[in-house]
């Protein structure tokens, strides 16, 4: 089919089927979700969506009026994709336009909004899905110490159960300990009825198999079971895990978004800063208050308690 007989839909699949041949499932539907986000918007505005006839005036009109509420970070990455979408049909108009974004103090993180937070909490889960999840939103842990955590780095007993995290770096990788949440107990209570089930089955069907000693373990095919760790950096964990979750919740995520958000709760819950670094494995409260992303709505709400804290000295003041 000629490319400029192709209906804007298929334009995005096929710009996608030959850019993005050697890339991950996920990266590729980042790409797609963020076109597909542009087509509709210049579409309901009444714009051509063609890639070959899309105008300065329809990048004008994405800028000021879809994308400027956005963080500049954000701003940044859908016009990037646009723009490699647009060159592969020769319209080279975001170049000619010399594009400058405004300065912004917002840096590029993302976390789920209270919403989606909750709607992911209480959405129906298998019993992988509940414990990665638990890890990565509840405790902070990377997708990387997810697989790395040992059935030995759990210290359950005690009034203060916590695990031993082996975090980034090769090797072992630098440890810390982090304390459970409140309702670790339980997730691991009900990933370990699931992780029994499937050692069991794979010790009926192989007498000779030996247990990983990690925490999370998969299992492949039901008659002859294979069952074994996660392999690091391979993006299992996200294809099993994230992908249909993201397909039945309709927003997207990525395991770092689990964990950056689960740091802005504690920032909400005026956790303080190096209490909260600890918890995430920073070197520095400056990358923390960087990774957390210190926005203007949490500038909002300290304007809020500092006029709180005025008028409360205003009020004392006038009782003497």
């Amino acid at each position: 089919m000629s490319k400029n007989n192709m209906t804007p839909e298929s334009c995005i699949y096929e710009f996608l089927r030959k850019e993005y041949i050697n890339s991950k499932e996920y990266t590729r539907d980042k790409c797609r979700w963020s076109l597909e986000r542009t087509r509709r918007a210049l579409e309901a505005a009444g714009f051509e969506t063609h890639p070959r006839d899309i105008t300065k005036d329809a990048i004008q009109y994405l800028m000021d009026e879809v994308w400027s509420k956005k963080a500049v970070s954000y701003m940044k990455s859908e016009c990037s994709y646009l723009k490699r979408y647009l060159k592969y049909y020769g319209n080279n108009v975001i170049d000619e336009m010399k594009i400058v974004f405004p300065q912004d103090m917002r840096v590029n993180v993302d976390w789920l909004e209270d919403d989606q937070y909750d709607a992911l909490m209480e959405c129906p889960k298998t019993p992988i899905q509940a414990i990665i999840l638990h890890l990565e939103l509840c405790m902070g842990f990377r997708s990387v110490e997810c697989i790395r955590l040992m059935l030995d780095d759990i210290h359950d007993g005690g009034s203060k159960p916590y695990m031993n995290v082996r975090g980034k770096g090769r090797g072992h990788g630098k440890y810390r300990s982090v304390r459970f949440h409140y309702l670790t107990k339980q997730a691991l209570a009900d990933w370990m009825v699931e992780r029994d089930r499937m050692a069991s089955a794979a010790k009926a069907y192989d007498p000779s198999w030996e247990d990983p000693g990690t925490l999370i373990i998969y299992q492949r095919y039901k008659n002859r079971p294979i069952v074994d760790a996660y392999r690091e950096h391979t993006g299992a964990v996200d294809e099993r895990v994230l992908d249909p979750l993201r397909d039945m919740l309709g927003f997207d995520f990525a395991n770092h978004t689990l964990r950056r958000t689960f740091g802005r709760r504690l920032f909400h819950a005026d956790v303080p800063i190096e209490t909260i670094a600890k918890f995430l494995g920073h070197e520095s409260i400056e990358q923390t208050l960087e990774y957390i992303g210190v926005n203007l709505d949490d500038m909002d709400a300290g304007m809020s308690k500092l006029a709180q804290y005025d008028m409360k000295k205003q009020s004392n003041r006038g009782m003497k």
